[in-house]
């Protein structure tokens, strides 16, 4: 995912389309330091609005490198290499600047070469299973090609990684194997590396009655257990361990772990909110409203990013299952508590083809009388997030919001925006946005509001915010420094 970051302060406001090609680089000085430039726009969390400087993404958490230096003879070629020039190194955004410690310098001839290979988010933790972020690396006295292998956490998907690396496959402006001495920096180009996921519903046409609704209370994904009503599925390639070749950039799921308990994800990534249906608000279930227009049952900005099952992704219906859980709510005054509830469950098979690295999807269940049914489409994984940052004001964000209507009416492709905003919450305050114009927003178009870096929000001094017509606010307010997300209804 591509981030742009401007100061809105700036006499002029750039306004960029959603392009792939902007670089941050700290280049050497003129004698041959070690020097590194990454292509920005790698989103590395959850929660992908959290890719800025200030935030969880790869600005904020930095990428880890790994170097060997092998003389005059080529990384495939040299017997048993070891990261002996560099491992795990954390290399850090600061000053504008990619940074690390102790600094490195190029062998002096121009023959000796080093070969590098990077990730991100940066693991502090290093080789060991318990590692932050699920990532563990081969030993710093491991030889050959370096490994990463991957935890996915199964306790909150909602922190999930997207994980992103270099590999020795690599050629031309991205190659970082058997480099020589050079003065510009070492151009890291990271790749997403796990499947991306999001979960989107709908009705279809044979549920049209005004007095009845569904609503999903419930996801999970399935693994080798039973989980009723799903039998035992010992042929389940939900994997949560398996291993990432540097080498080739592919996975390799001999020593990979197999999820055995159905997962739940409802911990942080469902957007179940309290219902209000029927007079007197008869059905108040938390939970997902399903409605004739397709809408996503995530959080927004909220994915899932698994391991991929096979190089070409999903081969079986026995591969990946999902079972929902949801209730069909008919309103009835001449019953008991004025409706009937019917829950029902149902296993989908996620589609064939789907589910391969580096790739991103967007599912969408479609419940019938009859039953659930998923399509899938690919999505654009690396659209960008633009960023602006404001002052604490409710001017400010209104003319923050007001550049990003310039950018999408340019570039209608552009469909996350954020703004950071900065400054000391001395009192409560509530930003009233509700009549500004917003003519160029699409439907599910978001705006994140980021008062992470907003210092003084505690106890009474909240921050709420009234969205724009037409937009929907989530979050607010907040007591506590944090994020509010306008989508575009």
């Amino acid at each position: 995912m591509k981030t742009k970051h401007v100061w809105f302060a700036l006499s002029a406001l750039a306004i960029a389309g959603c392009s792939q090609n902007e670089i941050t680089e700290i280049s050497p000085e003129a004698n041959p330091e070690v020097g590194f430039s990454v292509f920005t726009g790698t989103q590395t969390k959850g929660t992908i609005t959290d890719n800025t400087e200030s935030g969880t993404g790869i600005k904020a958490k930095g990428f880890g490198v790994l170097a060997y230096y092998t003389g005059a003879t080529d990384f495939a070629s040299y017997t048993s290499p070891t990261p002996n020039f560099m491992w795990n190194q954390k290399v850090e955004y600061k000053s504008s600047a990619w940074s690390y410690t102790p600094l490195k310098y190029w062998p002096n001839t121009t023959d000796e070469k080093i070969s590098f290979f990077a990730y991100a988010p940066y693991a502090d933790t290093q080789n060991t299973a318990s590692s932050s972020n699920g990532i563990e690396l081969t030993a710093a006295t491991a030889s050959g090609y370096p490994k990463i292998t991957f935890h996915w956490n199964t306790t909150t998907p909602s922190a999930g990684v997207d994980l992103v690396a270099t590999n020795a496959a690599q050629t031309g402006g991205d190659k970082t194997v058997d480099l020589t001495k050079q003065t510009a920096a070492v151009p890291f180009k990271f790749k997403h590396v796990l499947s991306r996921a999001n979960f989107w519903a709908k009705l279809d046409g044979s549920v049209n009655d005004s007095e009845t609704k569904v609503f999903i209370k419930g996801i999970k994904l399935l693994g080798t257990g039973a989980s009723t009503p799903a039998a035992a599925n010992s042929s389940s390639k939900f994997y949560t361990k398996a291993t990432y070749k540097w080498e080739d950039g592919t996975w390799d799921y001999t020593a990979g772990t197999k999820q055995a308990a159905a997962v739940d994800l409802d911990g942080g990534i469902l957007n179940k909110t309290t219902q209000s249906f029927g007079s007197g608000n008869v059905y108040t279930t938390s939970s997902v409203a399903v409605t004739a227009t397709a809408a996503s049952m995530f959080k927004a900005t909220q994915y899932l990013f698994l391991i991929p099952p096979a190089a070409n992704g999903i081969a079986a219906s026995t591969d990946i299952r999902i079972l929902l859980t949801y209730d069909v709510v008919t309103l009835d005054t001449k019953l008991d508590g004025g409706k009937s509830v019917i829950e029902a469950k149902s296993v989908v098979s996620l589609p064939n083809g789907t589910l391969k690295g580096g790739s991103a999807y967007k599912y969408v269940f479609t419940i019938g009388l009859e039953g659930v049914k998923v399509s899938a489409d690919v999505e654009n994984w690396d659209a960008d997030v633009n960023v602006v940052d404001a002052a604490l004001t409710e001017d400010a964000i209104k003319d923050a919001i007001t550049a990003f209507s310039t950018i999408k009416g340019s570039t209608s492709a552009c469909t996350k925006f954020s703004v950071h905003v900065t400054g000391t919450a001395s009192v409560a305050a509530t930003l009233n946005l509700s009549g500004m114009t917003t003519t160029n927003f699409a439907t599910n178009d978001c705006i994140t509001l980021d008062f992470s870096d907003v210092t003084g929000i505690s106890g009474s001094n909240t921050i709420a915010v009234t969205a724009p017509t037409g937009w929907t606010a989530s979050g607010s307010p907040l007591s506590s420094a944090g994020q509010i997300t306008l989508t575009k209804n």
